[in-house]
């Protein structure tokens, strides 16, 4: 009787691990499956949370990435013809404002528009979220430790007694804000150049100090999951 508790058990939380609906290896497969997800990544267990965890990320980084693109082709077709419509100049305003670009510039505009390596991105998850079971990360889709300067508990997810975090409706959201983060903050200016450079993810470990307390720590722990993930093959 007990093992069949048991059993009833496992296949309950089995079923459980995606939030808005079940799963099996057709979906695994498939990357759309994965955008827009709500998931809690501590109902899976062992390897088979990094591989979940991991095939999650992919497809949201890569979507992310393709709007970034597009936004960027924009401006560059604006800076090669030397001309600008009045409706052209209404959305590089807005991209302009995005990006925190105050002086205007569209080269200056263009070097913020910037996505880190599949990789790296990854890394700093899994670190930032202990593999996506953090607290923050089930409570607030919050994978990257990003601080809220908000107090209501509809945008933010308090820990302790007086330490707050953004908390963003689904994944795809936390991926779209770290990314634009890394792309419009002073302190990755050396990220964002290396990235332009074409660094690979071992190389920009090291541009990414400023986001821990810890320091060049950091760094190395980064440098860690990735090796040991073999996380650089999801890299373009």
């Amino acid at each position: 009787m007990r093992k069949i508790k048991i059993l009833l058990m496992l296949i309950f939380l089995g079923m459980n691990i995606f939030a808005t609906s079940n799963i099996n290896e057709e979906q695994l497969k498939n990357k759309q499956f994965y955008l827009n997800k709500k998931i809690d990544f501590s109902r899976v267990q062992g390897k088979e949370r990094k591989r979940v965890f991991i095939q999650t990320l992919v497809p949201i980084i890569e979507k992310v990435e393709t709007e970034i693109r597009k936004e960027k082709d924009f401006i560059k077709n604006i800076v090669e013809r030397g001309t600008i419509t009045l409706e052209e100049k209404k959305v590089a305003e807005q991209l302009f404002t995005k990006y925190k670009v105050n002086s205007k510039n569209y080269n200056e505009l263009l070097n913020k528009m910037v996505v880190p390596p599949v990789s790296l991105v990854i890394a700093q998850a899994s670190l930032e979220s202990g593999w996506g079971t953090s607290s923050v990360a089930k409570k607030g889709n919050n994978l990257f430790g990003m601080k809220s300067f908000s107090k209501n508990s509809k945008d933010s997810v308090k820990i302790g007694k007086n330490t707050y975090y953004k908390r963003y409706e689904t994944i795809d959201e936390s991926v779209k804000d770290y990314i634009l983060t890394l792309a419009r903050h002073g302190a990755y200016k050396q990220l964002r150049t290396a990235i332009v450079n074409g660094d690979n993810s071992l190389k920009l470990v090291k541009h990414l100090n400023n986001y821990s307390e810890i320091k060049e720590e950091y760094g190395r722990k980064l440098t860690t999951i990735i090796r040991v993930n073999n996380l650089q093959e999801h890299d373009v």
